[in-house]
């Protein structure tokens, strides 16, 4: 599977990281909106945030409110723009896929744009989608 290179402008990424940050010391989550261009990019145009629905594990699960994701896609029928991916926060781990992230990855199609928090400061920033041929995640480069 080739992958394609997710497009993350500096002001959205900048707003993930601030995101992360203010959840810490618990995971932060949310939607990435945007389209796939002509090239075979994923464009994120915009974020929906959405409180943790782990509550009782919020520092190392994270669940997006179903009913965030119920509202942007009923606001998104018919438009050029779709759900492309999520982003959440992994607090005091690297900026990676973890073992429940890949037992949780059920719609391939998703990027999954990861922040590492260490003791409340953003580090990296990580894009992935999974690859379900090799039954694991594969890096996208974000430009």
């Amino acid at each position: 599977m080739t992958a394609p290179a997710i497009v993350l402008s500096a002001p959205l990424r900048a707003r993930i990281v601030a995101i992360a940050e203010r959840a810490y010391p618990d995971e932060c989550c949310g939607l990435l909106v945007g389209r796939d261009d002509p090239d075979g990019r994923i464009i994120v145009s915009r974020l929906v945030e959405s409180r943790n629905m782990r509550t009782d594990r919020a520092h190392d699960r994270f669940e997006i409110d179903p009913q965030v994701r119920i509202a942007i896609e009923i606001e998104l029928r018919g438009q050029a723009e779709r759900v492309v991916g999520h982003y959440h926060s992994h607090p005091d781990h690297p900026a990676q896929p973890s073992a429940t992230d890949l037992e949780l990855a059920f719609e391939p199609s998703l990027v999954w744009v990861i922040v590492g928090v260490a003791d409340g400061r953003a580090g990296d920033v990580n894009a992935f989608r999974l690859d379900e041929q090799q039954g694991q995640f594969a890096p996208l480069p974000i430009v």
